[in-house]
């Protein structure tokens, strides 16, 4: 006889068997994995801010140059992008999905938003 991790009941199955049925098994496995889910959460809640608020300030000020404050004001946190872009003219832009953002000079960025 072995005891379930979970729940303590005892119950018969395979030598390696740890849990008494699906539902021991499941909640095992969600309570163990919470954490890790809750970490990528919030990320994808600072990634999709990151994008409102680009997509917001582009609306305003299109390609121009602008005061990386303004984007502070908004919320936005440089720290979650998706991925970095080099452009065929070497220039490095940090992407939140299709939106993308590059620094300029006296603490600026420039936004743009990449067509398919």
């Amino acid at each position: 006889m072995k005891i379930c991790q979970v729940c303590q009941k005892e119950f018969e199955g395979r030598s390696n068997q740890k849990f008494c049925g699906m539902k021991c098994k499941n909640q095992h496995h969600n309570e163990e994995n919470k954490h890790k889910e809750q970490q990528v959460n919030k990320i994808n809640r600072s990634l999709h801010k990151n994008w409102t608020t680009l997509q917001k300030v582009f609306a305003i000020y299109r390609s121009a140059p602008i005061q990386k404050d303004i984007l502070l004001a908004h919320g936005f946190d440089d720290k979650y992008h998706t991925h970095v872009h080099v452009s065929p003219n070497g220039e490095s832009y940090k992407m939140v999905y299709d939106m993308a953002y590059k620094p300029y000079f006296d603490n600026q960025v420039q936004i743009v938003k990449l067509e398919d």
